[in-house]
């Protein structure tokens, strides 16, 4: 009875992916984010391969989306004032895919205001995520 047991147990912690994301945690995975969506736009001021940078902007969008899953999912477990880190995050990421939106607008349109609005949008994300950083410290 006990081999089942502890067999069960094994088998439940190995099988759950139980994630507890940190404010701090979400800021790191955030910095790369950003340094991804940089080397994509000197990329493609450089005018490298367009489907090299459209793989890379995927890439990054999936990883934008699962942030997003993990910080909602944290939002829900938090008090009011623990929300405030969370939804700025939130915040950063929905400037990162307006970014992404614009990108990939400036590629299907060859329309060189998008291109402007892709690296603004990146530059507030920024300029929000420095102040989490310091909010955080």
């Amino acid at each position: 009875m006990y081999k089942k047991i502890l067999c069960t147990l094994t088998a439940f912690i190995l099988c759950t992916n139980i994630v507890f994301a940190d404010p701090k945690e979400s800021v790191k995975d955030l910095d790369s984010i950003s340094n991804s969506l940089n080397t994509v736009y000197l990329s493609a001021l450089q005018n490298k391969n367009i489907d090299s940078l459209k793989k890379d902007i995927d890439f990054i969008s999936s990883q934008i989306a699962s942030q997003q899953k993990k910080i909602r999912n944290e939002l829900a477990l938090h008090k009011d004032r623990d929300k405030v880190a969370y939804l700025a995050l939130l915040s950063v990421l929905n400037y990162f895919e307006i970014s992404i939106l614009e990108i990939k607008n400036y590629y299907e349109n060859n329309n060189n205001k998008s291109f402007i609005n892709a690296i603004s949008a990146l530059n507030e994300a920024d300029s929000v995520l420095s102040t989490i950083k310091y909010q955080l410290q």
